[in-house]
């Protein structure tokens, strides 16, 4: 009998700007996608928004592209914290926040929050 499963589907939502928290997050993210050829998402909300300004993630959001996976960050929050010149550097497509959990949940997306 040959069965087939369908990769995981998980969203990684980073909400702190702790990079120890963080961090371990991105790299799990990066390595689901490129080792397990997950379905993965990543955004950025809240105070993640402020660590993925501050440059400590950059490498984190390197490896993240190169593993295909097009992280994205809250628009709301990066105005809400004066970053947007910051975020304009980086690698991070802007949205509502609330629109992209939400069809996190339609899809059926593990969320896991770091």
């Amino acid at each position: 009998m040959n069965t087939t499963t369908s990769p995981a589907r998980v969203a990684f939502l980073i909400l702190s700007d702790d990079p120890a928290r963080v961090l371990p997050g991105l790299v799990m993210a990066a390595r689901m996608k490129a080792n397990r050829g997950a379905d993965v998402r990543v955004l950025f909300f809240g105070p993640g928004v402020k660590l993925a300004a501050s440059g400590t993630a950059d490498e984190q959001l390197d490896a993240l592209r190169a593993a295909g996976i097009g992280a994205k960050a809250c628009s709301a929050n990066v105005e809400q914290y004066g970053v947007a010149a910051e975020i304009a550097t980086r690698p991070l497509e802007l949205l509502a926040a609330g629109a992209e959990v939400e069809e996190y949940a339609r899809q059926g997306y593990t969320v896991l929050s770091f």
